[in-house]
């Protein structure tokens, strides 16, 4: 009977884990973009880890393991992830971005990940 109650602790624990929006106790939230369907880089899916601020604002974001080029990467990675910072999640979708020359698909791979990050986390907010 015990290790019943813990499979299906363990199988209740994964399936509220999927749940990309993780919102924390001092307002903040995180989005874990790896479940979202989004644009693939050149080489796959390119997940992030997009953070706000109890204000609703891009505070930071992270890139997830991925299998893009690691020179090209970084260059997406240096240029995009700071792009963000500070702006509201309400105005996300319409914020110009420009992608980095030579890494063309990355960044709109990591563009479209923030963009349905924050659509998912606006979509939350209305349920």
């Amino acid at each position: 009977m015990k290790q019943i109650l813990l499979i299906f602790a363990l199988l209740f624990a994964a399936a509220a884990s999927t749940d990309p929006v993780f919102r924390h106790a001092d307002g903040s939230v995180t989005i874990d973009t790896s479940t979202l369907r989004t644009r693939d880089g050149y080489n796959g899916p390119t997940s992030l880890l997009i953070y706000l601020d109890s204000d609703e604002r891009i505070s930071k974001i992270e890139v997830l393991p991925n299998d893009e080029s690691p020179a090209y990467w970084q260059m997406v990675e240096e240029k995009l992830s700071t792009a963000w910072n500070g702006v509201p999640a309400d105005q996300v979708r319409t914020f110009r971005v420009d992608a980095v020359s030579g890494a063309t698909f990355s960044s709109y791979a990591f563009i479209s990940n923030v963009r349905a990050g924050i659509a998912c986390y606006l979509d939350s907010k209305q349920q």
